[in-house]
């Protein structure tokens, strides 16, 4: 089973066209079209796991504005009532973001995070923290779980002993203290894994690729594509992982389809589900080329050996 924990956000896009200006200032008057709702943040990680596989289940809070949203997607988990629920809307016109109106309050309850429990020590948890108040203290959730894959928004020691530690770019700024460049992040990210007692630690550039120490090291170039709207990709990204990590492929393979994937995500507006075929094809490619790989060089890699060094 997986596990998906943390902050629930709801997604509106309300689009519409523009023809004239406000008499009142000069700000475009949006006729609306088209209103539509998802789910974001841990439930946009979920929705893209749910595409895959029944076998994943999702802990957070929900209000009773919302509710409609999890009853159509026939949701599955522990889910807590809260007061409001952070939402984003976006408005929209001729593909162009015009503006954005965030409501939120600051979750205060800990139910979800002191009520979880692990029945299967091999079940996988994905910490989805947006820091919107779900998650208060993060050990919680790691010494419960034998595997969690974070992608974080605290500072990166209140995630110390995760399984897979996943900032992005900014967020490993953040915590180095300076702007880096994809080497520098090698480095430093090798510096943070020790630092932090994390197995495999992963940092995402965006469009120069993602960074990845642990067993090995690499850097993994982004997919060459054309980009309309990297909203949600970052979740593609976890969802992807978690699903090869919970089929037990390698690490290495598993980073490769995620990014594929999130690659595949950008070329979409708003956030997007996994494509079922597109993820299945390129598990396949992935596992055929590594035998190819095998066969032509005569060699066994396991994500155990030493394959790069920096």
């Amino acid at each position: 089973m997986i596990h998906v924990i943390g902050d629930l956000i709801i997604d509106e896009y309300w689009t519409g066209n523009v023809n004239r200006l406000s008499p009142e200032a000069p700000v475009p008057i949006v006729n609306l079209i088209n209103k539509r709702s998802s789910l974001g943040g841990a439930g946009n990680v979920f929705t893209n796991i749910r595409a895959a596989t029944n076998d994943v289940l999702l802990h957070g809070y929900k209000d009773h504005i919302h509710n409609y949203i999890f009853e159509t997607l026939k949701v599955e988990g522990k889910l807590e009532y809260t007061e409001v629920m952070p939402h984003k809307t976006r408005i929209m016109s001729n593909q162009y973001l015009m503006s954005r109106i965030d409501h939120e309050k600051p979750i205060k309850e800990t139910i979800v995070e002191d009520q979880f429990e692990i029945d299967n020590p091999y079940d996988l948890v994905v910490l989805s923290d947006y820091n919107k108040g779900t998650i208060k203290n993060p050990q919680t959730i790691i010494q419960k779980a034998k595997r969690c894959i974070v992608d974080p928004k605290k500072p990166l020691e209140e995630y110390r002993g995760a399984w897979v530690l996943k900032p992005n770019k900014k967020e490993f700024e953040e915590w180095t203290g300076k702007e880096l460049n994809p080497k520098q992040v090698l480095v430093e990210a090798r510096r943070a894994r020790d630092e932090l007692n994390v197995e495999h630690f992963l940092v995402t550039l965006g469009p120069e690729g993602v960074v990845y120490v642990g067993d090995y090291i690499e850097h993994y170039p982004a997919i060459e594509t054309e980009v309309y709207d990297v909203t949600g990709a970052g979740d593609t990204f976890t969802a992807a992982l978690a699903l090869c990590c919970f089929m037990n492929m390698h690490m290495y393979q598993s980073i490769i389809v995620a990014n594929t994937m999130a690659g595949q995500a950008v070329k979409h507006q708003g956030t997007t589900c996994l494509d079922n075929d597109e993820l299945d094809k390129e598990i396949k490619r992935v596992i055929e080329n590594e035998h190819s790989n095998h066969r032509s060089q005569g060699v066994h890699r396991s994500e155990h050996d030493d394959l790069f060094e920096v």
